[in-house]
């Protein structure tokens, strides 16, 4: 999987318009999965799960999930303490995922990062190793995200999604 932080982008600006749009585009991802739930027989619950670098050691990975624990509900100067910590750690790449489950049918996974990147770009494939292009459509004429336009476009693979499954 191509994650965010590792993703070769065209352009300098190519890699701002799609930051610019990621947010806009995992709050409508996140509200068009809940709409589709609401309307179909299938299930769905969501994963966390961290992708590590590979020289990540298993103490590193427990001193992160400690020091995170405990960054939850503390004072501001011991807040910045343990991010200083967890900052000298490997850091992992959140991987989100959508389980959707439905009696007598094998469970589905949607990878919402992975949506989230079809619909920022014009050119995102889980197969390719080629720099992604921003969908400039999804941006107004003064450069701020259309969110009609980001609406019906997250709209349209999620509806892609659900009616691919299987009935």
């Amino acid at each position: 999987m191509t994650s965010f932080m590792t993703s070769t982008f065209s352009t300098p600006l190519a890699r701002a318009q799609v930051e610019q749009l990621m947010q806009p585009a995992l709050i409508r991802v996140i509200d068009n999965l809940r709409k589709q739930l609401d309307e179909s027989t299938w299930k769905g619950e969501y994963e966390e799960n961290l992708i590590w670098p590979e020289e990540t050691t298993e103490a590193q990975k427990q001193t992160y999930s400690k020091l995170q624990q405990q960054l939850h509900g503390v004072p501001t100067e011991e807040h910045d303490r343990v991010a200083a910590l967890m900052s000298q750690l490997p850091q992992p790449s959140p991987l989100y995922t959508l389980k959707l489950t439905k009696a007598k049918a094998a469970e589905q996974t949607v990878d919402v990062w992975a949506l989230c990147y079809q619909v920022c770009t014009t050119n995102y494939s889980t197969d390719s190793d080629r720099s992604l292009e921003a969908d400039i459509d999804l941006l107004a004429s003064s450069g701020e995200v259309d969110w009609r336009k980001l609406d019906d476009k997250t709209k349209s693979l999620i509806e892609g999604i659900f009616s691919a499954l299987p009935a």
